[in-house]
């Protein structure tokens, strides 16, 4: 990318990198479908490579370059840039293709949605919360086989039913909690089975997540 060869240029020269230079990086990282996490960490990995300290005022640019561009880009993969998690058509076309398998499929899926409190003095969460949130999930979540995306201060999660993925969601609902001074607390989470397979292992699942409330 040209935008980061002008960067380059920069630190190698030892002269300060200008604010539009790296406003132009962040832009171009958002367009690209780069998320905030992976940008502002490879912007660090840079000073860390060329031996300098982090230009703060710099890395505030390219934050700010990528959140403009961000808000109105269209996504260009199933990833969403915020949160790392899947986009809403990504998620959508899963739920259909689990909902329609047939007898083979190993077992049932359901979908959990953890509901957090709306943000109090704007019509969204900052995209710094949002990247913690999406790393959260990715965290809690991991190796289960559920599949994650966040819309409307909502975690929506596919998951394959059964006590570990229970046991997960559970885990992932207390982290959310947790985040930015308990910013996202109190959440709560519903449940609702995805086939009539699952239903009878539904019914104790969604009393013990009514429990978690």
């Amino acid at each position: 990318m040209p935008e980061i060869r002008t960067i380059v240029a920069s630190l190698a020269s030892g002269t300060a990198i200008p604010a539009c230079r790296s406003k132009l990086l962040g832009a171009a990282r958002a367009r690209n479908g780069v998320g905030i996490n992976e940008t502002m960490n490879d912007f660090r990995a840079l000073f860390v490579a060329s031996g300098q300290p982090i230009d703060i005022d710099a890395l505030q640019s390219l934050a700010e370059g990528w959140a403009e561009v961000a808000e109105t880009a269209e996504p260009i993969s199933c990833t969403d840039v915020y949160t790392g998690l899947v986009t809403q058509a990504h998620f959508q076309r899963r739920i259909h293709e689990v909902s329609t398998l047939g007898p083979e499929h190993p077992g049932p899926h359901a979908l959990a949605i953890i509901r957090l409190p709306g943000p109090r003095h704007s019509r969204g969460h900052c995209w710094t919360l949002l990247a913690r949130l999406g790393e959260a999930v990715k965290g809690q979540l991991h190796g289960t086989g559920s599949m994650a995306m966040y819309q409307n201060s909502a975690v929506h999660i596919l998951f394959p039913l059964g006590e570990r993925s229970l046991s997960r969601l559970l885990g992932c609902k207390a982290v959310l909690e947790a985040l930015g001074d308990e910013t996202l607390s109190p959440a709560r989470m519903m449940f609702y089975p995805l086939s009539a397979a699952g239903v009878s292992n539904a019914a104790a699942t969604e009393t013990a997540v009514q429990d978690s409330r």
